[in-house]
This record gives structure tokens, sequence and C-alpha cells, in this order.
């Protein structure tokens, strides 16, 4: 399965960025510490040029820290600032505004202040990251995607300018695994995929990296072997049955996608960064 999911607000929220990037001094990419690297969009990428570029791993506290460190050392190791973050940590907020302003040459920032865009896609945090980095509300936030459908400008004192806009799916997404993955971790409506395929091949990959995790949250002796099994024993345990003592499977995703993305199960992350290249 891959994913093809690019509503008409993306289409135009990629020309809008296209359009303000040209007075952009720092794009903001806020990704998915689950899962970095199949949440960066290679058009945002393309888009950015050589501008300078702070890439923040949200949602850190519910993925793997040990992962998390790997991804931040592979970051580093390719040239760009990482930082690991919760989007509605104040303390985060002002690490980040503390950063932004050495990342561009230096000048006179209350003559020419620093304009910052926050890009990203669909359900990664944009909108909590710009509400906690501005301090109140001013953009609408939900656990859920494309939320953010129209630009937004926001002035930090005299010094510093924030763009947030809409999140942005790339209009084919080819990896069958980075699909699955990314709407697993709810990057993409339920609309746009079946849940319980989803959950099937998130199963596959909890059982083989997080298996005791799986064991522990649903109290199951024996481990299955496969996503689908994993289904089955879960709806048993819940009770989610239908008419002859079946499992219904679709109710069974549900649970599992749900307390998956609500760190119910543990701390997960989705995707390990690329092996480092031989010397």
């Amino acid at each position: 399965m891959s994913i093809q999911w690019f509503p008409g607000h993306m289409h135009r929220a990629r020309k809008q960025i296209a359009l303000v990037m040209a007075k952009v001094d720092v794009v903001i990419e806020v990704l998915d510490a689950r899962l970095p690297g199949y949440s960066e969009n290679p058009l945002l990428r393309e888009l950015r040029g050589p501008r300078p570029c702070l890439k923040v791993l949200n949602k850190s506290d519910l993925a793997d820290p040990a992962v998390t460190a790997s991804w931040m050392d592979f970051y580093r190791e390719c040239g760009t600032v990482p930082m690991e973050i919760s989007a509605t940590s104040p303390k985060d907020a002002k690490r980040i505004l503390a950063i932004l302003p050495g990342m561009v040459k230096e000048r006179n920032f209350l003559m020419q202040p620093v304009n910052c865009l926050i890009v990203g896609i669909p359900n990664v945090g944009k909108s909590t990251l710009m509400n906690t980095l501005v301090g109140r509300k001013v953009a609408r936030a939900a656990n859920q995607a494309a939320i953010t459908t129209k630009q937004k400008r926001v002035h930090i004192g005299d010094e510093l300018t924030l763009y947030d806009t809409p999140g942005v799916l790339w209009p084919k997404i080819v990896s069958a695994t980075a699909s699955y993955m990314l709407a697993g971790s709810g990057a993409v409506r339920e609309t746009a995929m079946d849940n319980a395929e989803v959950a099937a091949r998130v199963g596959d990959y909890l059982l083989r990296e997080y298996p005791i995790l799986l064991q522990e949250r649903y109290k199951l002796a024996e481990l299955p072997l496969e996503g689908l099994e994993l289904l089955e024993a879960l709806g048993k345990k819940r009770g989610c049955l239908i008419k002859g003592g079946e499992v219904d499977v679709t109710k069974a995703a549900g649970i599992l996608l749900n307390e998956l993305r609500a760190g119910q199960i543990g701390r997960i992350s989705l995707q390990k960064p690329p092996a480092p290249k031989a010397a």
C-alpha cells in the first residue's frame, strides 16, 4: 500500500511556502521523533534550498530515548542542527528561540528581524509549537491530521517573526513501510487508509522491536508471530467480539493504534536511522 493523500489545501500550502520562502532566514522543520526520516517531506527540502534548518524532533516523550539519541547523532553527522523537544514545553520553546538568531549572519535584528518558517507534515505538532513559542493560542491544534489550513504570521518581540503553514505531505509516498508507519503515527487521516491493514503492519514491527512492551500492555501469555494474529489476541482480551464469537479486527486495530499514539504501550520509535556508511 502506498498512500496518496494530497488534499487541495496542501497544494495551496505548497504554493504559499514557495512564495514566503524568499524572505525566510531559518526554516524550523518539525519532525515526529518516533519516525524522523519518514516524517521528513522531500518537497520541503527542495523548497528550503540552502537556508539553515533547525530540525526539531517533537513528541520525543513518546519515542524510544535510545533510538532518538541515534537520530540526533545521525543529523549532527549530516551537518544539520537537531533538537529533541516536546512542543508543549515552554522550556523547550526558550531553547529554540535562543538558538535561532545564531543560525543567521549577525546583523541588527531590530532593523531586520529574523524570519522563521515552521514547516512539517500533518500532525507533527507545528501549531502546538507555534502556540508555545508565542506564549498564547494563535493556531488551532489537535491530535489529528489536516487541522491548520491557512498560513499565519506572528511577531515575537521586535527581533523575530514566525510563519506557520498547513502540514504538507508529498503527492505519493512510494515506500510501503513509510506509508504504514506514517499512517500508524496519525500523520494521515483514517479515511485515506485501511485501519486494520495499517495496524497489522505496525503490529508486525512492534512484535519484532518491542515484544516485551506488547506482552506487558496486553497481558499476553504468549506472543503471536504476526500483526494480524496480534489483533486477534488483543481483540479477545478486550472483548472486541461480533456475532459468532469472531474478533472485530477493525475495532481491535483502533485500540492498538490509539494506544500506540497515546504512548500507552510504552515509548516506541517506528523508525531507526540509517546505518552509517562504511569508510
